[in-house]
């Protein structure tokens, strides 16, 4: 757990919640026991609730997986009042320590972002939003990196890599998604809560996220164009592959009937003992029948 106060604001920080922390948390405020026990384990979904005397905020954000190769969901939840916040959290994140960071060694930074609580609710989800934006490299590196490599002849191995980006954009857009909703609640409710001179702060958090929002759209309908391109180059190779091989099918048939004649008993009885220079001249006109029919489909380009 940790405080830090600037005159008579108050924000506590608190990462891996035990019982004694919601404890300590009961103590500074008449909050409601329901929303004091969801603090020890993460929420489902994002939400504002507006009480008479405080804010309770469930904050999604997007943290990477390079395991998964993919985004997963990780959680802060916020208790407002009018001189405290509280933030929690169930894991180390890494814009809660770049504010505790800056709020630590920059009084200047700390007394604008601490001058009334609802400053330092923007500071802080400012700060998450745009770690988000930060997070968003990964996804336009994999993009990036989708386009170079679109006509290197791997259409197999694109469609693999094609599919790992669309399950990252898609899951960062579900965690994303739903935060849009809910700053425009926050609007309202911080409206009403703070006064009035909140509202151009709050509106420009959701400018913010909507940006990451279009940053998404836009990498979504690229990578849409890139899999569409790489099916088209795939069915171009199959369609050549399979044409190599009926021109094949083609130049074996001379062959094939040659050898069903001489499968049949009454050929060889109807050559006699010239069977063989039959068979011989039969095997140089299929050569020739071979060669002629290579040489035809070179100068079409069928091979």
């Amino acid at each position: 757990m940790k405080i830090i106060k600037n005159k008579d604001i108050s924000w506590i920080d608190i990462s891996k919640p035990t019982r004694e922390d919601i404890e300590f948390v009961a103590k500074q405020h008449k909050f409601h026991p329901i929303i004091l026990d969801e603090l020890l384990h993460t929420s489902t979904r994002s939400r504002v609730e507006a009480h008479d005397q405080y804010l309770y905020l469930t904050y999604h954000l997007p943290v990477y997986d390079p395991v998964m190769k993919t985004s997963r969901k990780a959680e802060i939840d916020f208790l407002i009042t009018k001189n405290k916040v509280i933030t929690v959290h169930y894991e180390e994140l890494e814009p809660i320590n770049n504010f505790l960071r800056n709020a630590s060694n920059n009084p200047h930074f700390k007394e604008t972002s601490m001058d009334n609580t609802g400053k330092l609710v923007y500071t802080l989800i400012e700060e998450i939003i745009n770690f988000s934006m930060r997070q968003l490299r990964h996804i336009e590196e994999n993009v990036t990196g989708l386009t170079k490599e679109l006509f290197s002849g791997k259409e197999d191995a694109m469609l693999r890599k094609i599919s790992y980006v669309k399950r990252d954009i898609l899951d960062y857009t579900m965690i994303s998604r739903p935060q849009e909703i809910l700053l425009n609640s926050l609007e309202v409710a911080g409206n009403k809560f703070w006064g009035e001179d909140m509202d151009a702060y709050l509106s420009d958090l959701i400018g913010d996220q909507l940006k990451v929002i279009q940053h998404l759209e836009s990498y979504q309908e690229t990578v849409e164009s890139l899999e569409e391109t790489n099916s088209q180059l795939l069915n171009a190779k199959t369609n050549s592959v399979m044409q190599k091989f009926n021109i094949l099918a083609f130049l074996t048939i001379p062959a094939v009937i040659v050898i069903q004649l001489f499968a049949v008993n009454s050929f060889s009885d109807l050559f006699g003992e010239k069977s063989l220079k039959v068979f011989l001249l039969s095997l140089i006109i299929v050569f020739v029948i071979t060669i002629i029919s290579l040489i035809i489909f070179r100068k079409k380009r069928w091979l």
